[in-house]
């Protein structure tokens, strides 16, 4: 049988319990981020700021290793103090710089520059 307990609890105290809930879920289920990920539109990423936990568990890094990218520059971060904060969107910017194209798009890209010169010559 369920026990029933009552007590009093403040809106702050209720959503951070929420809120540790949801993060232990998703440190538990990191294929969870990545769906939501997928599902969420830009708009809900706009200046969203994220722990350092928050992005080694996104992008599937150990914490000392952003750290190291922090250290020396290699990953967009903001430090207050000791603390480190990054936003989604520069996160997933950054992630993006190091996208290769395939060798289809490169020659679809060369077609198209070499179509243009001919043009113009």
């Amino acid at each position: 049988m369920n026990e029933l307990i009552l007590t009093s609890i403040s809106k702050e105290e209720l959503r951070k319990i929420f809120a540790d809930s949801v993060r232990l879920v998703l440190n538990e289920n990191p294929y969870l981020i990545s769906e939501l990920s997928k599902s969420a539109t830009p708009a809900n990423n706009t200046g969203e700021f994220l722990s350092i936990d928050e992005v080694a568990t996104l992008i599937n890094l150990a914490k000392a290793t952003i750290y190291a990218l922090c250290s020396s520059a290699k990953i967009p971060h903001i430090k207050k103090g000791k603390h480190l904060y990054f936003l989604r969107t520069d996160i997933v910017a950054w992630l993006n710089e190091g996208k290769r194209k395939t060798n289809d798009q490169i020659q679809a890209e060369a077609d198209a520059y070499l179509l243009g010169k001919r043009r113009i010559g």
